[in-house]
């Protein structure tokens, strides 16, 4: 409290600094708004369509699947066990199942 007193002066400074730049920001600021060259309407789903091609000409070298390297993989998934999901009413009461 002591060091809060001592130094009011830069506080009030710092205060009046910070009340000036947040009024200088709402009165004198304009809003740039950059607005893209060549974005239009027209273009916004033309990169959409031009991956969509470019896609479908996409081929896959089949192969691949009796190469060596494929048929050595291995499978380590693990098969889940059915369990009982969840309660017949979920928005019942607790423990009026």
């Amino acid at each position: 409290m002591k060091t809060l007193i001592e130094n009011k002066g830069i506080l009030v400074i710092i205060a009046i600094f910070i009340v000036v730049m947040f009024l200088y920001n709402t009165f004198f600021s304009t809003e740039n708004v950059l607005i893209q060259e060549g974005l239009s309407s027209s273009g916004v789903g033309a990169n959409l369509l031009e991956m969509s091609e470019k896609l479908q000409r996409v081929t896959l070298d089949q192969s691949i699947f009796s190469s060596n390297g494929y048929l050595l993989l291995n499978d380590f998934s693990t098969s889940i066990i059915p369990q009982v999901i969840g309660r017949p009413n979920p928005f019942g009461i607790i423990g009026r199942d």
